[in-house]
């Protein structure tokens, strides 16, 4: 700025035109405060209580692993989520609630055994050996599991309830903290729903072999699933969806990971054939740049292709609907341990 312009102006006159321009700055920038965005996030700094701990833990599907696959492989993975010593875990299974929900909109849903076959049908057979309905057996298991310090005979009980509410990976939990010896038919369970409940001990699912296997390990009674099914009500058809697939070339390649970007790391493909490649895929899993690469694949290419269109946009709405729903169950789940850690 030139001094002598101001030079030729009076000194009053400066003084005004000084106070004007500061006037103007002021109104600029409280108009600027008034119009930003309102963003929840910035009162993180000003909880009373330390903000709650939520570990996301990405995880390839055991039952798709190596024949030679050994669940003891997955100590080192133990190890570190025991360390972490979570206070709340969720799973990608579906809530009880929700399983029972689908059940009685079949017409509207479709067949939930398709997602949750065994646990529906064992419901079905704990609620009429114990002469309950799965919201009046989980109302009885929450009051049990809030008791503490459980003796056998009151786990068994637990357990029982937790399969007729819809919850087999809760009622897995109460088994696995039983002795070996105490895991036997009586308080409430069925020597056939007892026979099924030592056949999910040792499912090669990370269902059992993680979640529920930690739950146990440190001192949890349930595992929450927070699985969404009740969404695909607003998939697109499959035979359109099928078409809009096939007349975009490439498309299957991203969805199956077929690409120079996924070939160049081996960790992709790696089927855990041994106890070296457990540590290295949950890594490459749990990395950046395979949550960059995936999204790209499953989700953004579907956004970019104009052959696609409104189904392409559709099935990604169904997939934000889920994904909302499942947060939802985080939020319900985590509001008990403010401050705490949930996985």
């Amino acid at each position: 700025m030139n001094p002598a312009l101001f030079a030729k102006i009076p000194s009053k006159n400066l003084f005004r035109s000084v106070i004007t321009i500061l006037l103007l700055s002021i109104s600029a920038i409280s108009a600027a405060q008034k119009n930003k965005p309102f963003d929840p996030a910035g009162a993180k700094p000003k909880l009373g209580i330390a903000q709650t701990k939520v570990m996301v833990l990405g995880i390839t599907h055991l039952d798709a692993a190596s024949s030679k696959f050994q669940l003891a492989w997955l100590e080192p993975l133990m190890c570190r989520l025991r360390a972490y010593n979570p206070q709340v875990i969720l799973t990608e299974a579906l809530p009880g609630e929700q399983v029972m929900g689908l059940d009685a909109y079949a017409a509207y849903h479709g067949d939930a055994g398709k997602y949750a076959g065994p646990t529906l049908e064992m419901a079905k057979t704990a609620q009429a050996e114990l002469h309950l309905n799965a919201a009046q057996a989980l109302v009885k298991a929450d009051s049990l599991a809030n008791k503490g310090s459980l003796s056998p005979a009151q786990r068994r009980n637990l357990a029982a309830w937790f399969v007729a509410a819809a919850e087999p990976f809760s009622a897995t939990v109460q088994w696995m903290r039983l002795d070996s010896v105490e895991r036997t038919a009586g308080d409430g369970m069925s020597a056939s729903l007892a026979k099924r409940l030592n056949r999910f001990i040792a499912l090669r699912s990370e269902l059992s072999s993680i979640a529920a296997r930690l739950a146990a390990d440190v001192g949890l009674e349930r595992v929450y699933g927070a699985g969404d099914h009740a969404s695909d009500a607003v998939l697109p058809n499959q035979a359109n969806m099928q078409a809009a697939v096939d007349a975009e070339p490439g498309l299957k390649d991203l969805f199956n990971h077929n690409t120079a970007a996924f070939h160049a790391v081996p960790e992709d493909t790696m089927k855990l054939v041994s106890p070296a490649q457990v540590v290295p895929v949950f890594k490459w899993k749990n990395s950046a740049r395979f949550a960059e690469l995936d999204a790209d694949a499953q989700w953004f290419s579907m956004l970019r292709s104009t052959k696609m269109g409104l189904v392409g946009r559709q099935r990604v709405a169904a997939w934000e609907a889920q994904n909302l729903q499942m947060a939802v169950a985080i939020r319900e789940a985590t509001a008990a341990i403010a401050g705490g850690r949930a996985l």
